[in-house]
């Protein structure tokens, strides 16, 4: 199964483990196949220096670039893809429904209210982490 991730689900997964780990092991495991573009790799990245996130990187004994290089061994790379959706709440989302456009997608993990109001993006089903692992994989939390 074709996946994207949210960098809200990224950040969980990798920071804080619980639901979004577990779809990242899906990925190990050769379940499901995850796809990140440039930009929401670039997103990541910056989301992850902001100074909010700062304790938990160091609790860890992580740095950004580590996240970053552990996000791509998770991942495979799409193309990046220019869309407009104007029905879309937050304009800065633009660019996740675009890395799931480009990678054929089945589903888009989010736990944005302003993507999973749009329960469906051409085809693309948009999912809380909940839903996507209680639908399809035994939910083990």
């Amino acid at each position: 199964m074709r996946v994207v991730l949210d960098v809200n689900i990224w950040i969980s997964g990798l920071l804080w483990g619980g639901l979004p780990s577990q779809i990242l092991h899906l990925s190990r495991q050769n379940k499901i196949t995850i796809f990140v573009s440039e930009s929401l790799l670039g997103e990541l990245e910056m989301t992850l220096k902001r100074t909010k996130f700062k304790n938990q990187l160091e609790k860890r004994n992580h740095t950004v670039e580590y996240l970053i290089a552990i996000t791509q061994g998770f991942s495979e790379k799409c193309p990046n893809l220019s869309l407009n959706v104007p029905e879309l709440r937050d304009v800065k989302d633009n660019h996740i429904l675009a890395t799931a456009l480009s990678a054929q997608a089945e589903v888009l993990i989010t736990g944005d209210q302003d993507l999973l109001v749009l329960d469906n993006f051409r085809g693309i089903l948009i999912m809380k982490p909940t839903d996507f692992l209680n639908i399809y994989y035994t939910l083990t939390s």
